[in-house]
């Protein structure tokens, strides 16, 4: 008698993978963006709105040291242009006659009122239990 002897099927070869290495070398560029960016960000300080100018600096360092709150102006400039004959200003524009004087403008500033004062609160203190019982 012959042993019997299990049957094997062919022999395939592994199949063929496709190669990481692109994509690692994509992440790993991304992630290095994103962490210098990042590192930008907390390093750098904060950029102001609008540039400030040494009198300016020198004011406020000047203000600073009093304790009333001072307002904060913002100039817009004025662009003034001169239409030749023929032409027409357009839609919403403020016209200026030439022969119209120079429009003087005055600043007033005006306190804000003071806050009220407000009574010193007296802490509420409740005693409890472990498990959360009021006790009176």
């Amino acid at each position: 008698m012959t042993a019997m002897q299990p049957v094997r099927p062919p022999a395939h070869p592994p199949k063929a993978r496709p190669d990481a290495r692109p994509m690692q070398m994509a992440l790993g560029a991304g992630g290095i963006a994103a962490l210098s960016a990042l590192a930008a960000a907390i390093v750098l300080p904060p950029r102001s709105a609008a540039p400030v100018s040494a009198t300016q600096n020198q004011q406020s360092q000047a203000t600073d040291s009093q304790p009333s709150p001072t307002p904060i102006q913002l100039v817009r400039p004025i662009r003034y242009v001169q239409l030749s004959p023929g032409e027409t200003a357009p839609p919403g524009a403020t016209v200026i006659d030439a022969s119209a004087p120079t429009p003087i403008t005055v600043i007033v500033n005006v306190p804000a009122p003071a806050a009220p004062k407000a009574a010193a609160q007296t802490p509420t203190v409740i005693k409890t239990t472990q498990s959360g019982k009021v006790i009176p």
